[in-house]
């Protein structure tokens, strides 16, 4: 039987970002975090907190993993189905108190030695592997030699072997959010060390499309398409995001898109305007010039990944093998408009904007600066 304790109404105050609940518990002050910037939520929190407190709950050392993985996801904190499935297999059942980082380094262990995980590595380098020879090729007159081509099979396999390590890196990463969760509603008191390797094992991709490239591509691509990846390669904009704009997103006068919060990561509207200042159509947004279909989608996109793969591996910027791809992909174009922003002296904010990046960390990641960009800042440093 929990003993009663008198507890005060206690009240929210918004401390930077988020709000923290404070309450005076037998005539001693607590203060907890409530991990919202939502005064409504943070209101619910702290009325949770009060019966706590008032009904003696006290943190269980003898908690589960299940315990603060329910809490997490019940917050309203979303979890990739794939990584939730590896870690609810691997840690299920285990007290909190024994998840250690001793258990953390076997949980690499055992995620990198599963079947389907090994099976990946080996499908994803040979395609990695044909497509660097492809690309070593392409514009000599002979094949790669010996030695050149173990330097290939060498510098793929690294990077294959990052990518799974990244991928375990992404679970425990949102494991030890999980955890810090729980210690800031004091479900626990500590958090382990966690084993993340991060950018050492960091394999992100730094594919780019020059302009040819590009107007090689739109050629080869049915013309039913040319709209879609012209829009594409202007905005950065993710491909499954801009499949699903419609024409009840566009102005009346056709002049702003609007894309709502529920096709945005980081749930919030943004415009895009369709014009440039003195009305005319700002170049890739010519659907804009098309009779309006209230409802429909914006952009046609039938048989689109077919289509890319295929273009892509006649002009050598990818491998078609069977029914497996490696190459170039729509989402480079993300990486491209972030670029080509930051080479044309955006500010980033607009870049931003325009891309739809939730951070800047993350927009930087995509806005990688290449030797021409280094070079072209130097002169413009030294007057020449």
């Amino acid at each position: 039987m929990t003993q009663q304790h008198e507890v005060s109404e206690g009240f929210i105050r918004q401390i930077g970002r988020n709000y923290f609940m404070r309450l005076v518990v037998d005539g001693q002050r607590k203060q907890r975090a409530t991990g919202t910037n939502d005064p409504d939520k943070a209101a619910e929190l702290l009325a949770e907190w009060r019966a706590e407190e008032r009904a003696g709950v006290q943190a269980d050392t003898r908690l589960r993993y299940e315990a603060i993985r329910d809490a997490y996801i019940k917050s309203g904190k979303s979890v990739q189905g794939s990584v939730l499935r590896d870690l609810d297999t691997y840690f299920k059942d285990i007290r909190v108190s024994a998840i250690t980082v001793k258990k953390l380094e076997q949980f690499r262990e055992w995620r990198e030695s599963q079947d389907q995980v090994l099976e990946y590595k080996t499908e994803t380098l040979e395609k990695e592997i044909a497509l660097r020879m492809m690309r070593a090729t392409t514009g000599r007159k002979r094949q790669p030699s010996a030695t050149e081509q173990e330097a290939i099979r060498k510098s793929a396999t690294e990077w294959v072997e990052n990518g799974v390590k990244a991928t375990t890196d992404k679970r425990l990463t949102i494991l030890r959010a999980i955890f810090n969760f729980a210690k800031e509603r004091e479900l626990i008191d500590t958090v382990p060390y966690f084993p993340i390797l991060g950018t050492k094992v960091d394999n992100k991709k730094e594919g780019f499309f020059e302009r040819d490239q590009f107007e090689k591509l739109v050629k080869r691509l049915p013309e039913h398409l040319h709209q879609f990846v012209n829009f594409l390669y202007a905005t950065g904009m993710r491909s499954g995001q801009a499949g699903k704009l419609t024409w009840d997103m566009v102005s009346a006068d056709n002049k702003t898109l609007t894309v709502p919060a529920r096709l945005t990561k980081n749930k919030t509207d943004f415009s895009l305007p369709l014009t440039y200042q003195d009305g005319t159509t700002i170049k890739g947004f010519e659907f804009r010039n098309r009779k309006r279909q209230q409802g429909e989608v914006l952009f046609n996109t039938i048989n689109f990944r077919a289509e890319w793969r295929q273009a892509c591996h006649e002009l050598k910027l990818g491998v078609v093998n069977g029914r497996t791809y490696r190459g170039m992909e729509p989402h480079d174009f993300r990486r491209t408009a972030c670029r080509d922003m930051v080479k044309a002296g955006i500010p980033e904010i607009v870049a931003m904007q325009i891309s739809g990046h939730k951070t800047n960390s993350m927009f930087k990641r995509y806005a990688i600066t290449d030797h021409r960009m280094m070079q072209s800042a130097f002169q413009q440093m030294q007057g020449k």
